[in-house]
């Protein structure tokens, strides 16, 4: 995929720069394109075929290259963005969001998820290094999630694994960095029924990340990306305000000790 990437760009005439440019996506991410450290999503192996006129030729060698990749490889670029971000934005319906799980309740839902994660404990380390950006001391990420409050009653790892990743959410909204808000059970039918999504704002810029049960998807088209954050705004405009939900979590917590 690289190999051919790098090919087509050179026989263009573009450079790194102008082919990012033209895809708007970031000069690294090109780089990482071409020396296969990554494989383009497939907004992005579509614009690739728009901009060289070559049919479906990286959409199937995009294709072809996840199939061999490990299995958690669609989830990288998203990772990448993640780590570079000024804002994160989180919804969640079932779990609570990777940046703020704690060690045994990451190592609950990793452990339960199958053959999907075949090194728990490599995991496990991997997850809590990513909410290093919460806490690095120059350009700190601001967090903003959203949890419906199925997430805060379901007994992920058992009742002390969950009474301690709730308190810990608790302490984690201490900072000024990061919020939490939680949309009641009342509520009933609301957007977020449709599944979680995460943003991230990088540079200036925001990409969007959907899950799903066999792999996950970056979003990089920005008319998508737009969509994404209304209906991330919608599901935000559900939830109780941020002394009411911080009084929920703290309820929660106390329910399961």
């Amino acid at each position: 995929m690289g190999r051919i990437l790098k090919f087509a760009r050179t026989k263009a005439g573009l450079t790194q720069d102008q082919l990012a440019q033209r895809l708007n996506v970031s000069t690294s991410l090109i780089a990482k394109f071409e020396t296969n450290r990554l494989v383009p999503q497939s907004d992005t192996a579509r614009k690739l075929d728009v901009v060289f006129d070559a049919g479906d030729t990286f959409q199937e060698s995009a294709a072809e290259a996840r199939a061999f990749a490990p299995d958690t490889a669609w989830f990288q670029p998203w990772l990448d963005y993640e780590q570079h971000a000024t804002m994160v934005r989180s919804f969640q319906l079932a779990v609570v969001p990777g940046l703020l799980q704690t060690e045994e309740y990451a190592r609950a839902v990793l452990r339960d998820a199958g053959t999907r994660v075949p090194d728990v404990e490599v995991k496990v380390a991997e997850r809590l290094a990513r909410a290093e950006i919460l806490r690095r001391e120059q350009d700190q990420c601001r967090l903003f999630a959203v949890l419906d409050e199925a997430v805060l009653r379901r007994p992920v790892g058992g009742s002390k694994v969950m009474a301690d990743q709730l308190h810990a959410i608790v302490q984690a909204c201490a900072r000024p960095n990061v919020s939490v808000v939680v949309v009641p059970a009342s509520v009933g039918a609301y957007p977020g029924l449709n599944g979680p999504l995460a943003l991230a704002t990088v540079q200036g810029r925001t990409v969007a990340f959907l899950d799903d049960p066999l792999d996950g998807h970056v979003i990089e088209d920005q008319e998508r990306v737009t969509a994404l954050e209304e209906a991330w705004e919608a599901i935000r405009g559900y939830a109780l305000p941020g002394q009411a939900s911080l009084e929920l979590l703290m309820e929660a917590a106390e329910s399961w000790s």
